[in-house]
């Protein structure tokens, strides 16, 4: 789903003018959508959705905004739906899309850093808790993120001017690598560290599912953090077992507690405490389960 994505802050001349042509088709708090129709009358008319976030609103919000708002009035609750929308929001606030993503990471990496243990409904409150949370766990002098998304959790290590006040484990760190299969998702990370000269850390395409990750090396700590429920439930144990031949000291897992995967994530399978202990004591016997914003499994070499 490709709608033609125009932001009110740089399109409010163009978006009036859509607006004089008639209502919009549906409309939330964040988001209206627009019906265009083509002076070709062989051509099939357009779907344009308008957005109302501010520059300084962009941030990794901007996603719950449209898993929440924007696919219900789409009618969708697809993955790659939920991937694009979110993308084409960004870019459309700004005439440079560099500009535009490092703002996007800016704005994020600085609200990660705000954040308290408090339990919040967006996507910014949990994820800054399960960050501080990742902090505190970690052990030795390097780390590995698999599966790192747009990588904040490493980039949040190396922001040395943004760190809460628990940087102890940041402090010590002098070697931090994030992994993803996204190539676009890895491009975006790099370009980001290396525009604001983060020069411990870096980014890798990598399939944790193969040997190919072996070429990363070793790590003290290793973390998976909301990655494995993206896994077919078949490749779960080979993705541990892969994480746990990178660990050198400790493997941290962390996974959403839902009753039903959310397809609008990507989610292919549910976790429980049980599920996770079991994985956790086919690698070693000195591992422990916790909850705090989802199930956790921490596993010592």
């Amino acid at each position: 789903m490709n709608p033609l994505t125009l932001s009110y802050n740089r399109h409010a001349y163009l978006i009036e003018c859509l607006a004089q042509r008639g209502d919009p088709l549906a409309a939330s708090e964040h988001f209206a959508l627009y019906q265009l129709e083509s002076v070709d009358p062989e051509l099939e008319p357009e779907l344009v959705l308008v957005h109302h976030f501010a520059a300084w609103a962009i941030d990794n919000n901007v996603g719950y905004f449209v898993a929440n708002e924007l696919l219900p009035l789409l009618g969708t609750d697809r993955q790659a739906d939920f991937e694009h929308l979110v993308g084409a929001i960004v870019r459309s606030t700004d005439q440079s899309e560099q500009r535009a993503w490092w703002r996007f990471y800016d704005n994020t990496l600085a609200a990660l850093a705000r954040v308290s243990d408090t339990v919040g409904h967006d996507f910014i409150a949990p994820f800054g808790a399960i960050y501080r949370q990742v902090m505190q766990l970690t052990l030795g002098h390097s780390l590995l993120d698999a599966g790192t998304c747009f990588g904040f959790l490493p980039l949040l290590f190396a922001r040395s001017d943004l760190l809460f006040d628990l940087c102890d484990g940041s402090e010590k760190l002098t070697r931090i690598v994030g992994c993803d299969l996204d190539y676009a998702l890895i491009r975006l990370a790099n370009g980001y560290a290396a525009g604001r000269q983060f020069s411990h850390v870096s980014f890798a395409v990598a399939d944790i599912l193969t040997a190919d990750s072996a070429r990363l090396g070793t790590f003290d700590t290793v973390t998976a953090i909301h990655l494995l429920e993206h896994l077919p439930p078949a490749q779960t144990w080979l993705a541990v077992e892969q994480l746990w031949q990178r660990t050198n000291q400790r493997l941290i897992i962390s996974v959403p507690l839902e009753e039903t995967p959310d397809p609008r994530f990507g989610h292919l399978q549910v976790f429980d405490q049980e599920r996770l202990l079991a994985l956790g004591r086919e690698l070693s016997p000195h591992c422990r389960y916790f909850e705090f914003h989802g199930g956790w499994l921490l596993v010592d070499k």
